[in-house]
């Protein structure tokens, strides 16, 4: 019986003409792949040379796949993309005895953490590996087995559950009100030391977006203290600096406790939310399950 192996070409070079067709560009397959567009080069003219024909149309400008070429690539494709999944799905469902889960540090410190002590007790025998903001873009490849993020529920390559709903709202410290006249509508606010984060991303919601959106049309909310991180934005409105804007279901803890309180009953309903995200078409391990499972059991619970 012919072995497999005397009827292939060399098989680096099948990688190498998989990113090529993919980019019709050798620098940008070799930036790809990590080596120089010579090699890439290299490896094309080897499989030039064991076909006996072309495989790419050399353009001034641009490269195109011939006949054979387009044939080879549909190949080549088909058989890389078998393989690459088997081999996820026998990484991933092995009964292995660890999940790692991403997230932000902001959604960590303010509702995670206190709440996996809860998961480590019923579950003592998997280890929970924690990462700070991760790319979800490819979960497998990052190595994390499910992540939660803060939008509208849109992320490529990934299936998305909704986690969190979320509201945005003023808090402060009760040893901020003290010796303070009441505040009653938002327009109070204006008034008062508010806190600013100063770098945010796309999702953040600001002093000038939330009092526009309750209505305070000509707000002008320059007065107060500007940070760069939340967790230090969150810290100072614990100290009584100021009052912060929170998110409602990352504040809960904090409102349950007493440490922070609402010092005016306007809200913000977002329509971002947190997601809890999956590997698209890719089986979770039993750890992984049983973490989607109590985290979105969890995330129905209001309490601690």
């Amino acid at each position: 019986m012919v072995s497999l192996r005397s009827k292939l070409p060399p098989p680096n070079s099948l990688v190498v003409f998989e990113a090529a067709a993919r980019h019709l560009n050798f620098t940008h397959a070799a930036q790809e792949l990590g080596v120089t567009q010579a090699a890439v080069s290299r490896q094309i003219q080897t499989l030039e040379d064991y076909f006996g024909t072309t495989l790419f149309r050399r353009q001034p400008r641009a490269l195109q796949l011939t006949p054979a070429g387009r044939r080879f690539q549909t190949a080549v494709t088909m058989g890389l993309e078998h393989i690459a999944n088997t081999a996820v799905d026998l990484i991933r469902t092995k009964d292995k005895g660890d999940v790692t889960v991403s997230t932000s540090v902001t959604f960590a410190s303010y509702w995670l953490m206190s709440r996996v002590a809860k998961f480590r007790a019923i579950h003592p025998e998997i280890e929970l590996r924690l990462v700070a903001s991760a790319p979800v873009s490819d979960l497998v490849v990052a190595g994390i087995d499910l992540a939660v993020r803060y939008g509208r529920g849109r992320w490529p390559n990934v299936d998305s559950i909704d986690l969190l709903d979320n509201e945005v709202f003023p808090v402060c410290a009760p040893s901020y009100l003290e010796d303070r006249k009441p505040l009653r509508r938002p327009q109070d606010l204006l008034k008062e030391t508010l806190l600013h984060l100063i770098e945010h991303d796309r999702n953040w919601v600001t002093w000038d977006v939330w009092f526009k959106t309750v209505g305070v049309e000509s707000a002008s909310p320059g007065r107060g203290i500007e940070f760069d991180n939340y967790l230090v934005l969150v810290q100072a409105a614990l100290n009584g600096q100021g009052i912060a804007l929170g998110g409602g279901r990352l504040a809960e803890d904090f409102l349950a406790r007493g440490s922070l309180v609402r010092p005016i009953d306007s809200v913000l309903r977002s329509e971002q939310a947190f997601y809890l995200l999956l590997p698209k078409e890719v089986p979770l391990s039993r750890p992984a399950k049983l973490f989607r499972d109590w985290i979105l059991a969890e995330a129905k619970s209001k309490s601690i």
